[in-house]
């Protein structure tokens, strides 16, 4: 068997985990670490002094160029740099990059990597000790990968709709209510789904909680498990704070027969769907579906020739339990089976946008250990707005190279509902959360349909409505008063 181009030929994955933070490797350091790791694992150092382009995704750091870094430290100075925008779903988008620039000759290998020290970094905050790092070198790569596209409505800002566990948790209500559950049977049910990704997580070694946590720990508020935004703990949402890189290696058929890849290294990128369109939050036709997420989940499967039943490993992006369920659905998985292959954002670490790169190097392990297997990886960026698919196996399939597909002009194509900018009036909440700040103050955020199908927004500040959220009143389908932006259930 020979490599066929392009093909992810190295992977690797980095922790650090330290009792003195002041120990700690910085996060260029850890990513230089994962990357002369992912050479290693393809049996070729020396692809590191053949580096045609260094890919880092926008972390929370402050490097100008950390790509350019990466280079002089490995041995590739003339290496093209690229940030990446920050979204959950821009390594897809690199890796299709990666693959695409290889299959047409103008580049052989090229390296993505990211990486965080965001956990070390907040000891010492809390400490009061200086960085014993500097993060705020100048320098600008020499191109940029996605963009970033970020604006919302009046209405929504006004009615707080402003963090993404509120954009995702109004999300999850509507779900909740287009399934007929009750409150407490759906937090029970997202608390099972999130304690299965534990139990992956606490057999991964790269891992940052090692423990596998019940169902009942995930969803009862505690001191160490607050509730962040009703109906999330903080055991469901993504858990940036790590010390995680992680690096993929991809080359062509030539470069890989030129530094001595052993053929067994090779794992494929068959089929890859990008839908880059943004739309507001408003102008859905319900909350909880995103039809960009199931036309590029959809497509993916078209173009890579497999079916759902034929995918042995699958991993979906978590950032919150909604995208778990909505990429399951979108792609017709059942729930239950395995939807992770490192335990997910909370339970495995989420370091910012450098997640799926993670999965990406679990995955080509575990592919490799059953060649000829499928797997999926699905990402989600902005706020439920951007979405990445990729069909990985150690077969390449029936044709040459990756196959690499933007739907984003069939989703802009679809009708929309239209943005009120302003409403009072009756309306019948349609779904909600209930934001609970570190100081306790609830805010209650609100959307509802008009008679005539607009959706508008508002928000409510009142503890004893908040609390009775929060414990279980289920305010979908009552008709409430919408003023100035104030609502008030009937």
């Amino acid at each position: 068997m020979t490599i066929t181009p392009p093909a992810i030929v190295g992977a690797a994955q980095r922790i650090q985990r330290l009792e003195d933070p002041s120990d700690a490797v910085e996060p260029v350091g850890l990513m230089e670490l994962a990357l002369r790791d992912a050479a290693e694992d393809a049996g070729a150092p020396s692809l590191l002094g053949a580096l045609d382009a260094i890919l880092v995704p926008q972390g929370l750091w402050k490097y100008g160029d950390p790509g350019r870094l990466l280079a002089e430290r490995v041995g590739s100075p003339g290496a093209r740099t690229a940030l990446g925008a920050i979204s959950g779903h821009i390594i897809q988008v690199m890796v299709d990059w990666a693959c695409l620039e290889i299959a047409a000759g103008r580049a052989e290998v090229v390296a993505i990597v990211g990486g965080e020290s965001e956990h070390s970094r907040r000891r010492l905050m809390r400490r009061d000790i200086p960085l014993h790092w500097q993060e705020d070198t100048e320098g600008e790569p020499n191109f940029r990968v996605g963009n970033e596209q970020f604006s919302m409505p009046k209405p929504e800002m006004e009615a707080g709709v402003v963090k993404p566990s509120i954009l995702f948790g109004l999300a999850e209500t509507s779900l909740r209510h287009s399934r007929g559950e009750t409150p407490e049977a759906h937090r029970i049910r997202i608390s099972e789904l999130s304690s299965r990704m534990s139990e992956v997580a606490s057999k991964n070694p790269y891992a940052w909680i090692e423990r596998h946590v019940s169902a009942e720990e995930i969803r009862t508020p505690t001191p160490q498990n607050r509730m962040v935004t009703y109906p999330y703990t903080k055991l469901m949402t993504s858990n940036i704070a790590v010390d995680q890189s992680s690096a993929v290696i991809v080359c062509s058929a030539d470069a890989a027969k030129r530094h001595g890849v052993p053929a067994d290294r090779a794992v494929y990128l068959r089929a890859a769907t990008e839908m880059n369109h943004v739309a507001q939050m408003s102008e859905r036709q319900e909350l909880h579906r995103h039809p960009g997420m199931e036309i590029a989940a959809q497509r993916v499967l078209e173009l890579g020739e497999v079916a759902t039943d034929d995918l042995a490993h699958v991993d979906l992006y978590s950032c919150f339990p909604l995208a778990v369920q909505a990429g399951a659905a979108a792609l017709g998985l059942d729930e239950t089976r395995p939807l992770t292959v490192t335990g997910g954002l909370t339970f495995s670490g989420g370091p910012f946008a450098n997640y799926v790169l993670q999965a990406k190097a679990a995955m080509v392990k575990l592919l490799r250990a059953e060649p000829g297997s499928l797997g999926l990886i699905g990402s989600v960026g902005g706020t439920f707005a951007k979405f990445a698919y990729g069909v990985y196996s150690t077969d390449p399939g029936s044709r040459p190279g990756a196959v690499v597909e933007d739907v984003s002009a069939e989703f802009a194509a679809l009708p929309m509902r239209p943005i009120l900018e302003s409403f009072d009036g009756e309306a019948t909440i349609e779904s909600y959360v209930v934001d609970v700040p570190h100081d306790g103050h609830t805010i209650a955020s609100f959307a509802g349909l008009t008679s005539d199908g607009h959706r508008v927004w508002g928000k409510s500040e009142d503890p004893e409505l908040g609390a009775a959220l929060i414990a279980g009143e289920d305010a979908c389908d009552r008709n409430a008063d919408f003023q100035s932006g104030q609502v008030t259930l009937r």
